[in-house]
């Protein structure tokens, strides 16, 4: 191709324009190393303005402050004796603009008939591509740093499984290293089956585009993974991330509490079972001694004797107290009892409280008094029988504390920001004061704890098993409130306890059971009743004691002796003790409602005689087809309240009246 002479003029111009204007510093130097040319961009760029092309025209390459800062001038040399020149990332402290920089820069020497006329130098300003590398590899490290610092296994895959990004955890399980495994396949490394679910769990991530957790075991060794997908904007998923963490410790820290949970479940069960078994040997010569004195009572005419029943009767009741606080605890243990919803008065709560307690008060010179709070409502729904047992244990722990004095129960409406309930509820605060002992300071919370005393057990003044307390303090948890005592020694205690009671308009289920006789023509002479029990002495005393009431009494030593009886004899209802040798109490029942006593309704009343007195243990036999349940040892009266109410409601429920 030829150019004309003006086509070559512009072909020059145009040339000259690219090399002023190349984004790049160019400079021509002669043999000498003198700069005999310098393009725009470098005047602008490199001496931004402060230099300008005289300054450079004339000067050597070498005398340049960026070439000397940065020990360039044997570079030159070299491009003078022929070689071309390239460097890379050069630190410049000083450019012509007074600036530091990275350069690349690369020099060539010019030929002339073989020989070097000069050479030219081109250089690159790359400061921003250096500091970003240099912002990436220090990124690079931390992320690095980061994967590095915790024990899970930690891998970045692809969504086939390849591995794009991994830690050091990751490739020490496989007996890799971290290069050896970029690019492989994720399950490369993993056991047949291992690597099948891991296969399966990363599919069901990107499918799902969620995040999927499961259990991986190798032998003895347990990993928790969770495989993460990352999906772009528009929920694409692009990448898997795989974390796994070693949990076999945990594992076995669960594993060792589980097993201790379920041995102290079954300690748990035992202590309730032996309690109960102890309680129920208790009550069965306990029923026997009271009844016995109660007989003996109503027989003795007076003096030494009387007073001597007296103590036998008082003597069994405080043991009977004692029995009932262990199975209470025992039930408490077992988690055995719930609340039983019904509607009541707190003043008729209270005033029930004044009989009970007015009488043994005045017996101690000590004043009992009740005071309510009138902006109580009449009416409220709660647990009553639990609401008593709290109030007449703390009441007991006054009297055995008062040796004179008053005793005050109180009931107040109190807004609880403790005991926060929905409209529907309201929050009583009950406090039970005496004058008594009091009690020292350091021993406020001790005295709540099962079997605790605040006395020493040697030296003690006031007798107790340390139950009485603890028991309330559980009632009123079960309750849904909270209980605490202000006392010093010498200046009397003050006991508290806060729980929530709904509107009677608040639904509930009335599950109480009163016996109440308005009947005044009721006549136990017309009824005929089947005593089954195997203790002698119990036998004796409650076949007198129906006797006493007017009753027709048939005994029977055991369930087996009683199904004879009732096949021979007609009866109208049954006490029928529990535990017996040969036949027990509830196979007799059995018998029974299942029609197999020819002659005799299946529906007879049964009431359950027994030792086994907690609530779990009457709902057990109320459930077993049994219609009532009267707790060793118990009264004349609470015996003859229980027959009534059975043998009326059995009067209703029959066509022909009373007798079955």
């Amino acid at each position: 191709m030829q150019f004309s002479m003006g086509g070559q003029e512009a072909l020059a111009a145009n040339c000259e324009q690219i090399i002023q204007l190349a984004p790049v510093s160019i400079m021509h130097i002669d043999a000498e190393g003198v700069i005999t040319f310098v393009n725009d961009w470098h005047l602008v760029n490199f001496a931004r303005g402060k230099r300008d092309r005289d300054f450079f025209l004339g000067r050597k390459l070498k005398d340049l402050p960026g070439i000397t800062s940065s020990s360039m001038g044997g570079e030159i040399d070299r491009i003078l004796s022929g070689e071309t020149v390239h460097l890379e990332a050069v630190y410049v402290d000083a450019c012509s603009g007074g600036q530091s920089a990275y350069q690349n820069i690369r020099g060539i020497p010019v030929m002339e008939s073989g020989r070097v006329t000069g050479g030219i130098i081109i250089r690159e300003d790359v400061t921003k591509i250096v500091l970003a590398q240099q912002l990436l590899a220090e990124n690079q490290a931390i992320f690095k740093a980061l994967l590095d610092a915790t024990l899970d296994s930690i891998i970045l895959s692809d969504v086939d499984g390849y591995i794009l990004v991994l830690n050091e955890e990751a490739a020490r399980r496989r007996g890799q290293t971290v290069d050896a495994l970029m690019g492989a396949s994720l399950y490369r490394h993993m056991p047949l089956k291992q690597a099948a679910t891991r296969r399966d769990k990363l599919r069901e991530a990107v499918a799902r585009n969620a995040i999927v957790g499961y259990e991986e075991r190798y032998g003895e060794t347990c990993y928790q993974v969770s495989i993460c997908p990352i999906a772009d904007a528009s929920g694409q998923v692009l990448y898997v991330a795989s974390y796994s963490r070693d949990i076999t410790t945990l594992k076995e820290t669960e594993h060792q509490l589980r097993r201790e949970r379920e041995l102290a479940f079954s300690a748990s069960q035992a202590k309730s079972q032996f309690l109960g078994n102890i309680t129920h040997e208790l009550r069965t010569p306990l029923n026997g001694i009271m009844g016995a004195a109660q007989l003996a009572l109503q027989e003795a005419a007076g003096g030494e004797e009387r007073e001597l029943w007296e103590i036998v009767e008082d003597s069994g009741k405080r043991l009977l107290s004692i029995v009932n606080n262990v199975l209470e605890l025992a039930d408490i243990d077992a988690a055995a009892i719930e609340p039983v919803l019904a509607t009541f008065s707190v003043a008729e709560v209270l005033g029930s409280l004044s009989r009970s307690y007015g009488v043994r008060a005045k017996v101690r010179d000590v004043q009992f008094l009740t005071r309510l709070d009138p902006r109580i409502p009449e009416r409220l729904v709660g647990d009553v029988f639990r609401l008593r047992q709290i109030l007449s244990n703390l009441v007991d722990n006054a009297l055995k504390c008062t040796k004179s004095g008053t005793i005050e129960v109180r009931a107040k409406l109190i807004r609880s920001e403790r005991l926060k309930f929905s409209a529907q509820y309201r929050t009583l605060l009950f406090q039970v004061r005496d004058t008594g002992i009091g009690i020292a300071k350091e021993l406020h919370g001790k005295i709540f704890e099962d079997f605790e005393l605040a006395e020493h057990y040697l030296t003690k003044r006031v007798s107790g098993a340390g139950l009485g307390l603890s028991i309330a303090k559980h009632l009123v948890q079960l309750l849904g409130g909270r209980i605490w005592v202000k006392s010093a020694p010498g200046k009397g205690s003050t006991f508290y306890f806060a729980a929530p009671f709904s509107l009677p308009d608040f639904e509930c289920r009335d599950q109480s059971v009163v016996y109440v006789s308005e009947d005044p023509v009721f006549s136990p002479e017309e009824y005929t009743v089947l005593l089954v029990e195997d203790e002698r002495i119990n036998r004796l005393t409650t076949g007198r004691a129906l006797s006493r009431l007017g009753y027709n009494v048939l005994e029977a030593i055991n369930g087996q002796e009683a199904l004879q009886t009732l096949s021979r004899e007609q009866a109208d209802i049954i006490l029928m003790d529990i535990q017996m040798p040969v036949m027990d109490g509830i196979e007799c029942t059995h018998h029974i409602r299942h029609g197999e006593v020819p002659g005799l309704s299946k529906r007879i009343p049964v009431v359950a005689l027994t030792a086994y007195a907690s609530e779990k243990d009457r709902e057990r036999f109320l459930r077993l087809g049994m219609n009532d349940y009267l707790a060793k040892p118990h009264s004349i009266d609470q015996l003859a309240e229980v027959l009534e109410a059975n043998l009326k409601q059995a009067g209703r429920a029959s066509p022909l009246g009373p007798r079955l």
